[in-house]
C-alpha cells in the first residue's frame, strides 16, 4: 500500500484535455439536459391534458382565450370554476331550486327570485325572457358585461331592436323546471317573446340524480319527455299570444375539429351508461322534434347546437360551457333571428291562439 507521501506514479502518464473533447463534452451534457427538459415539459403537458375536473376546466377556459390570441382574464369565469363564486341554490318549491340573490358588481346581479336582467333604454323596448339551465344562465363568461345576453342587448339595439333582457334560469335545470319556471314566474312578467336555450340537461342529467334508477332511462325516453315539457310550453306561450324561440344550446359532440382539450373534456364527461355515439343520436332526435314543434304561428328555431363548429380553437371548457369567445359566437347566433322576429311582431300584433278565438 502506498503512503500519502509516495509520488504519484502516475501522473507523469496524464495527458491534458484538449480544447476540442471539453468542447464535446459539454455539448453532450447541453444536449442531454436539452432532451430532460422537453421530455419533462411534455410529461407535464400530458398530465395537465389528462387532468380531470376543475383542473381541466380551467385549462380549456384558458386556451380559449390564448388560442385566439385574446388575453386572459386572470379572474377566471364570472361564477367560478365548477360555480365556486356563487352561493348554494336556494329550494323553491314550486322549481326545484333556483339561483340565490347575489350581487357581484360587474359579475353577477341575481335578483330575490333568480332572475337577472339587462335594460334597454327608452322606452318601447321588447321585453325578452330567457329560459333554462346554466348556459342560459351565462356561466363562464368572465364578466356580466361579457355574458351571450348582455352582447345580445348590445347586437339588437345595434339592429335597431332594443330589447329588455331577464334571464330566469339555474344551473342543472331540466325541461320540468323549467317549464314551472315559465308557468309559475315567466309569464307573469309579460314578455313579448320567450326563448328556451335549452337541452342537453335533459339528455345527460336525467337519471343520474335518481340514484335509486341512475342513467336508466334510455335515450329516447329522455327526447320524449323534454319535447313534452316543451310542446307544453309552446301552449302556454300560445294562450298568452307571445312569441315562443327553441334554441337548442351549443353542442361539442357534433364539433367537427375539436382541439385536445375540447376532445379530452368529452371523454371526462362521458363513460359506460352515457356515449358519445347515443348522445350524438338523441341530440339529433330532440332537434327534430323541437323543430317540428317550431311549426305554426308565433313559435320559431334558432338552431344553436352547431353555432361552434366553425371553430378550431378550444372553444367548449367542458361537455357544456364556454368562455367569453363563445359567449360572443352564441350572441351573434340568436341576433340575427331574434331582431327578425321581433321585427315581424311589432309589425303584426300577437293574435289570440287559443282554442275557439276569433282571428282576423
Amino acid at each position: 500500500m502506498r503512503s500519502p507521501n509516495d509520488p504519484d506514479v502516475g501522473a507523469a502518464h496524464r495527458r491534458p484535455v484538449s480544447g476540442r473533447t471539453r468542447v464535446l463534452f459539454g455539448l453532450v451534457v447541453i444536449v442531454s439536459c436539452a432532451v430532460a427538459l422537453v421530455l419533462g415539459l411534455a410529461g407535464m403537458r400530458w398530465r395537465r391534458l389528462h387532468a380531470g375536473g376543475e383542473e381541466l376546466n380551467r385549462l380549456a377556459w384558458e386556451a380559449s382565450f390564448r388560442e385566439r390570441g385574446w388575453p386572459v382574464p386572470s379572474s377566471g369565469p364570472r361564477d367560478g370554476y365548477w360555480g365556486r363564486n356563487l352561493p348554494r341554490p336556494v329550494p323553491d318549491p314550486l322549481l326545484g331550486w333556483r339561483e340565490a340573490e347575489v350581487h357581484h358588481p360587474g359579475l353577477a346581479e341575481t335578483d330575490a327570485s333568480g332572475m337577472q336582467t339587462v335594460s334597454a333604454p327608452g322606452d318601447g323596448a321588447t321585453h325578452v325572457l330567457i329560459i333554462g339551465g346554466s348556459v342560459a344562465w351565462g356561466a363562464y363568461a368572465s364578466t356580466l358585461d361579457r355574458t351571450y345576453f348582455a352582447l345580445l342587448a348590445r347586437r339588437l339595439a345595434g339592429r335597431g331592436r332594443p330589447a329588455r333582457i331577464t334571464v330566469l334560469a339555474a344551473g342543472a335545470w331540466e325541461s320540468g323546471n323549467e317549464l314551472a319556471a315559465f308557468r309559475e314566474k315567466g309569464a307573469a312578467l309579460h314578455p313579448d317573446v320567450v326563448v328556451f336555450l335549452d337541452g342537453l340537461n335533459d339528455l345527460t342529467q336525467a337519471g343520474r340524480r335518481r340514484r335509486r334508477d341512475p342513467a336508466r332511462i334510455p335515450p329516447g325516453q329522455r327526447v320524449e319527455g323534454y319535447l313534452a315539457n316543451m310542446r307544453q310550453a309552446r301552449d302556454l306561450a300560445r294562450e298568452r299570444g307571445l312569441a315562443v324561440v327553441f334554441a337548442p344550446q351549443p353542442f361539442v359532440p357534433q364539433k367537427p375539429v375539436l382541439s385536445d382539450l375540447e376532445a379530452r373534456a368529452v371523454e371526462a364527461s362521458l363513460d359506460s351508461t352515457l356515449r358519445r355515439d347515443d348522445l350524438v343520436a338523441a341530440y339529433a332526435r330532440l332537434r327534430a322534434g323541437i323543430a317540428e314543434l317550431a311549426r305554426g304561428p308565433g313559435a320559431f328555431l334558432v338552431d344553436c347546437a352547431g353555432a361552434f363548429d366553425a371553430e378550431a380553437a378550444t372553444t367548449f371548457t367542458d361537455l357544456y360551457h364556454f368562455a367569453d369567445p363563445g359567449h360572443a359566437i352564441l350572441a351573434d347566433r340568436l341576433a340575427g333571428p331574434l331582431a327578425t322576429f321581433i321585427a315581424a311582431r311589432n309589425a303584426s300584433p300577437p293574435q289570440d291562439s287559443r282554442p275557439g278565438a276569433a282571428h282576423p
